[in-house]
């Protein structure tokens, strides 16, 4: 008899039913250069607000040069064409792939339909993108 109530006592302290939702959740991204998936994020944003002379100062040369005036200018048709792709649609997924500590690619989730890819590089602790890839082209 004290073995059967101990019995009942010790399962119903268990957890037998999970009320509520078991998915895990996606972490908050803020919007910095302190994270690589955050810099693609903040020249996402500036794309949106047309603001391409600040998405250009987002990004660097494969080596963590800064672009010259002249890259610069020739980025601007690309910029056109991501601006079409990219502008007014949510980003429904963030991944990262670390490449090495200091260069990651993240690959963006455009409205559950369209992927992009972006290689990014830390330079004095902070990420700057090296490279736009549009994997729907490839």
């Amino acid at each position: 008899m004290i073995i059967t109530a101990f019995f009942a006592i010790a399962i119903t302290g268990c957890e037998l039913f999970v009320i509520g939702s078991t998915q895990r959740r996606t972490p908050v991204i803020e919007r910095s250069q302190r994270s690589s998936a955050g810099v693609v994020h903040v020249f996402k944003a500036e794309i949106d607000s047309g603001n391409t002379t600040a998405a250009t100062e987002l990004m660097v040369g494969p080596t963590g040069r800064p672009l010259l005036a002249v890259e610069k200018y020739e980025l601007a048709d690309d910029l056109v064409r991501w601006r079409a792709v990219m502008a007014g649609v949510a980003i429904s997924e963030t991944r990262v792939d670390t490449v090495s500590e200091s260069v990651h690619d993240v690959t963006i989730t455009l409205d559950y339909i369209r992927k992009m890819q972006f290689g990014t590089l830390r330079k004095d602790g902070q990420w700057w993108i090296t490279k736009i890839t549009d994997l729907r082209r490839k």
